[in-house]
């Protein structure tokens, strides 16, 4: 594995452990995949339970003119985990900053290179990454989850606004 992701130790400070950083940052966006995963249907599913009358019947019945919530009100903050990610994706570049500073004190060093951006490639692209990659898998689910929504809705029961309460 080293030497097929060896192309990305250049985005990040010289002998920070970035294979490692990569390792957690990977499971942190799965497990905020997981969680809003979880999240999601639950809140799918207390949705879809409303629609039915199953108070005195064996068999719950759909209740005529009952609609679902909109989207956004169903999603909730199912997606806060990828933007607790980012944030402290964001925070890391300031621990690059500071391994160049105090770690390595190769910051004086970095400075005087010929390509004088070299120091700051090396403290703000891999955290740019790593945000990136949590942006899309955010946003990856988003569409996921409104296809669940819209696709697994019973017919006759979506809101006439599906994105109500935005804003828009």
């Amino acid at each position: 594995m080293k030497t097929k992701w060896k192309s990305l130790s250049r985005l990040f400070p010289l002998g920070w452990p970035w294979e490692n950083e990569l390792t957690l940052s990977a499971a942190a966006i799965g497990a905020s995949a997981l969680m809003a995963l979880c999240l999601f249907a639950y809140r799918f599913g207390k949705a879809v339970d409303s629609l039915y009358d199953n108070f005195y019947r064996r068999e719950p019945v759909l209740v005529p003119g009952r609609l679902m919530p909109s989207y956004p009100q169903v999603l909730g903050n199912s997606l806060f985990l990828f933007w607790l990610s980012a944030l402290c994706f964001i925070l890391l570049s300031i621990a690059h900053f500071l391994w160049h500073r105090w770690g390595s004190r190769s910051d004086y060093l970095m400075r005087r290179l010929p390509r004088q951006s070299e120091l700051w490639k090396r403290c703000l692209a891999g955290s740019a990454l790593l945000v990136t990659c949590t942006v899309l898998a955010a946003g990856v689910l988003f569409g996921l989850f409104f296809i669940w929504y819209y696709a697994l809705t019973p017919a006759g029961h979506l809101p006439p606004d599906l994105w109500a309460g935005i804003g828009g």
